[in-house]
C-alpha cells in the first residue's frame, strides 16, 4: 500500500516539522554512537568509490585524493533537454566544491564525475546503470536519473550494488520499495500532483475566481500518472468535477486531437503533466484551438529554457508546479546564467542540490564506505549550497529516503521570466490570473 501523502493543506508544513524533530533526536543519538566506535584509520590514496569497501567509518583521519560520483541521465531521446540541464547542474556544483577546496575533511579530496547515458528508455537506462558500476572502480554515490521511469529500473541496480542513488525523481514507489540506498530529493508525485490541484484552488480563490470542471492530461508513464492520480483524488475530494482525466504517449507528435478534448469539455482550469516536447505541443494547438482557459504545468517542461524559447510570448500567464523557486537560487542560479546563458532549470538546481548533499555528508562523516555514506545520508541534515535553496532551506531523508523537508512550489511565468508565486510565505512573487 502506498504510504500517505505528508503534503496536505497547511497540515504539511507542521509534519514536516515533527518528522524533523523526531529525526534530530535520532541524529544525536546516532552521532554519540558513531563518535564512541569510530576507528582512528588513516587512509591514504588515489581515489575512493563505493562497493564493499570498508574503509572510512567516519574518521576524521580519512585522507584521499578524489572521492567518486557518478551520474546516470537522459542525455539521447526524448527527455534528453531535460538529462543535459541536470547533468549541467551537477557539473557546476562539482565545479564550485572542489574550486573551494574540495572534501576538506578528506584532506581537500576533489570530486571526481563519471557520467554514462540513460537514454530515455527505461530497460536501457537499467543496462547502463549496470554497465556503469561493472567497469572499473564504482563510484561512492550515484545522482540521477531525473524522469521517474528511468530512476525506477536504475535504483534496482543501484540498490543491489549497495551504491547511494541521489535522485530528483517523483515517483511515489521509488520510496516504498524498502531500498536503504535510494534518495529522494524532490517531493513525491502524490504531494506534488496534490499542490498542483490545491495550489490552483487558493490562486483562484484569491483572485476572486473558482475552479469547478476540471481537465487533466498527462504523460502516461510513472511520472504522469502518478502525478495525475492525486490530480484526480484531490478533484473528487473537493467536489469538482473532473470533465477530462487522459493519459498520452509522452512521444506524440500531434497534440491536436488531445486538446480538441480538452476544448470540448469547457473545462474552468487546465492541469497537464508532460514533458518539453509534449508540452510545447500542447500550448500550440491550445492557441491554435483559440483556448484561453488557465494552464497549470505538472513541472517537467513547463518552467524549462527551452518551453520559453519555444513559445515565446505565448508562455506568460502559465503556471506550474515544481519543486524549488526559481527566484531564490541565489550565487548557483547566477553562476549558471553566466556559464551556460540561460536561467538555471528546475532540474539543474535540484541536481546540483544533490551533489551538495553528497559533498556536506563527507565532509561531515568522512568515509570511502559507499555503506557508511548511506546510513549518514540517513541520518544527517543537509543545508549547504543549492540544499539551502531548497524550499524550507535544508534535506533531511528519513528511513525510506523520503526528504521530509521537501515543499511543492507553483510559479507562473510573468514577463517570460518564471516567478515563485505560491504559497506567500517561502515565494517572493504574486499571482496574476490570466486576463487580469
Amino acid at each position: 500500500m502506498p504510504l500517505a501523502p505528508r503534503w496536505r493543506g497547511e497540515g504539511m508544513f507542521n509534519d514536516a516539522l515533527t518528522t524533523s524533530k523526531q529525526h534530530s533526536a535520532r541524529r544525536v543519538a546516532w552521532r554519540v554512537a558513531a563518535v564512541g566506535t569510530a576507528l582512528a584509520l588513516t587512509l591514504t590514496g588515489c581515489s575512493s568509490g563505493g562497493g564493499d569497501n570498508s574503509s572510512g567509518n567516519g574518521s576524521k583521519n580519512v585522507k584521499v585524493d578524489e572521492v567518486r560520483l557518478g551520474t546516470i541521465l537522459p542525455l539521447t531521446g526524448s527527455t534528453a533537454q531535460n538529462g543535459n540541464n541536470s547533468l549541467h547542474g551537477i557539473e557546476l556544483a562539482v565545479e564550485q566544491i572542489n574550486a573551494a577546496g574540495g572534501i576538506k575533511s578528506m584532506g581537500g579530496a576533489k570530486i571526481k564525475l563519471s557520467t554514462a547515458d540513460a537514454t530515455s528508455d527505461a530497460a536501457k537506462a537499467a543496462s547502463a546503470a549496470t554497465q556503469f558500476l561493472s567497469k572499473g572502480e564504482p563510484p561512492l554515490a550515484i545522482v540521477g536519473a531525473y524522469a521517474s521511469g528511468l530512476t525506477i529500473t536504475v535504483a534496482r541496480v543501484t540498490e543491489r550494488a549497495k551504491v547511494p542513488l541521489l535522485s530528483t525523481g517523483f515517483a511515489d514507489e521509488l520510496t516504498h520499495q524498502g531500498y536503504k540506498y535510494f534518495f529522494q530529493l524532490p517531493p513525491a508525485s502524490s504531494l506534488m500532483g496534490a499542490a498542483q490541484f490545491n495550489y490552483a484552488i487558493d490562486i483562484a480563490k484569491d483572485a476572486g475566481k473558482s475552479i469547478d470542471k476540471v481537465a487533466i492530461v498527462y504523460a502516461n508513464n510513472a511520472y504522469g500518472e502518478s502525478q495525475a492520480k492525486a490530480l484526480k483524488a484531490q478533484a473528487d475530494k473537493a467536489g469538482k468535477t473532473v470533465v477530462l482525466n487522459e493519459g498520452y504517449s509522452p512521444n506524440i507528435t500531434d497534440a491536436g486531437p488531445i486538446v480538441s478534448k480538452i476544448v470540448a469539455s469547457k473545462p474552468d482550469a487546465i492541469y497537464s503533466i508532460a514533458y518539453v516536447p509534449d508540452s510545447v505541443l500542447l500550448m500550440r494547438a491550445l492557441k491554435a484551438q483559440g483556448s484561453d482557459v488557465p494552464i497549470f504545468g505538472g513541472t517537467g517542461g513547463y518552467i524549462t529554457p527551452d518551453f520559453v524559447k519555444a513559445l515565446g510570448d505565448q508562455v506568460n500567464d502559465v503556471f506550474s508546479i515544481t519543486t524549488s523557486n526559481p527566484d531564490g537560487y541565489g550565487d548557483i542560479g547566477a553562476a549558471y546564467l553566466k556559464k551556460y546563458g540561460e536561467f538555471m532549470p528546475q532540474e539543474a538546481h535540484d541536481n546540483a542540490a544533490a551533489v551538495y548533499v553528497f559533498a556536506q555528508a563527507l565532509e561531515e562523516h568522512p568515509t570511502t564506505d559507499s555503506t557508511d555514506l548511506a546510513k549518514y545520508l540517513h541520518e544527517g541534515k543537509f543545508d549547504q549550497g543549492a540544499a539551502a535553496s531548497m524550499p524550507g532551506g535544508f534535506v533531511d531523508f528519513d528511513e525510506t529516503g523520503v526528504n521530509v523537508n521537501a515543499k511543492p512550489v507553483m510559479v507562473q511565468w510573468q514577463n517570460k521570466s518564471l516567478i515563485g508565486v505560491w504559497p506567500a510565505d517561502i515565494v517572493k512573487g504574486k499571482p496574476v490570473w490570466p486576463g487580469q
